[in-house]
């Protein structure tokens, strides 16, 4: 099955707890991240973790060469908008949700939206709806 990991779900991967390992494992199945993601995990790495250029580096790569990256796109952007409407959602969430659906993701792990939210995806050619997990919920 196909996943899509947000940003604060992937932030967990470089601490040394229980958190990591739960994303270690979700990296090792059918992992999808957008260009979004990417940048926001760099950005997050370098601001509030003070992490040396080098190493984002690496750990980017390392994502781009295990996981699928899916590109922003101008549908990605217009799909988005459309969610924001129909669900509340700041416009990076609904950016990480476009991207899930038109990448074909039935999961969206995401640590700050509604655990167990099914969205109905306005977009067609891509998944017709999208459920989000919390992979840190027991």
């Amino acid at each position: 099955m196909r996943t899509f990991i947000d940003t604060n779900v992937l932030i967990y991967w470089v601490d040394d707890s229980a958190r990591a390992d739960t994303v270690e494992q979700l990296l090792a199945g059918e992992s999808v991240v957008s260009v979004q993601v990417l940048n926001e995990f760099a950005n997050v790495l370098r601001k509030k973790r003070a992490m040396p250029l080098a190493d984002i580096r690496f750990l980017s790569n390392t994502l781009i060469n295990s996981c699928e990256v899916y590109d922003l796109s101008v549908r990605t952007h217009q799909s988005a908008l459309a969610l924001m409407g129909r669900y509340k959602l700041s416009l990076y969430d609904a950016n990480s949700v476009a991207a899930a659906g038109l990448s074909n993701c039935a999961v969206l792990y995401n640590e700050d939206m509604q655990d167990g939210l099914n969205i109905k995806l306005p977009e067609p050619g891509g998944a017709s709806a999208l459920s989000i997990r919390n992979p840190f919920r027991i």
